[in-house]
C-alpha cells in the first residue's frame, strides 16, 4: 500500500494514501488541535505532537463518511512510499496514549515510520 511520508521532528509519519481524497496546500498555521467550521474538521498533526513551531503547508483531505470534509494539516510531505502490509509491526498499547492513533511501525533502513490510523485519530479528537 502507498503512504505519504512526512517528518514530525525526529519522527517519520506514514499516512495511508488509500484513505486520502486529495492533498491540498494549507494556508494557515493552526495553533489548536482541532477546528470545526460547519461540517468541516481540521486537525493539526504538529499541534497533536506538541510541535507548534513546525509549519504545516499540506492539508490531507481524508475520505470519511461524514457530511463535511476532514483535513489533516501536516508538515511537508517528503515522499510517497510503498510499504508492504507484512512489514508493518503492531505497537504495544501500553507505551503511550499518543500511540493509539497509530496502527503500527515500519522499519526502513535507519528510519522508523509510524503508520497513522486516521479514523482512530478522528474518533478520539472529536470526542
Amino acid at each position: 500500500m502507498k503512504y505519504f511520508i512526512c517528518a514530525l521532528d525526529n519522527i517519520q509519519l506514514g499516512i495511508p494514501a488509500e484513505q486520502t481524497a486529495q492533498v491540498i496546500p494549507a494556508n494557515h498555521k493552526q495553533t489548536v488541535l482541532c477546528e470545526t467550521e460547519n461540517d468541516d474538521v481540521t486537525i493539526s498533526l504538529p499541534v497533536l505532537f506538541r510541535l507548534n513551531d513546525i509549519t504545516a503547508p499540506h492539508g490531507i483531505v481524508l475520505k470519511t463518511g461524514s457530511p463535511g470534509k476532514t483535513v489533516l494539516l501536516t508538515p511537508p510531505i517528503d515522499i510517497d512510499l510503498e510499504i508492504p502490509e507484512e512489514g508493518i509491526y503492531q505497537l504495544p498499547e501500553s507505551l503511550s496514549p499518543l500511540l493509539k492513533f497509530f496502527r503500527g511501525v515500519f522499519f526502513s533502513g535507519q528510519s522508523i515510520i509510524l503508520i497513522l490510523n486516521p479514523l482512530t485519530l478522528i474518533e478520539n479528537v472529536l470526542r
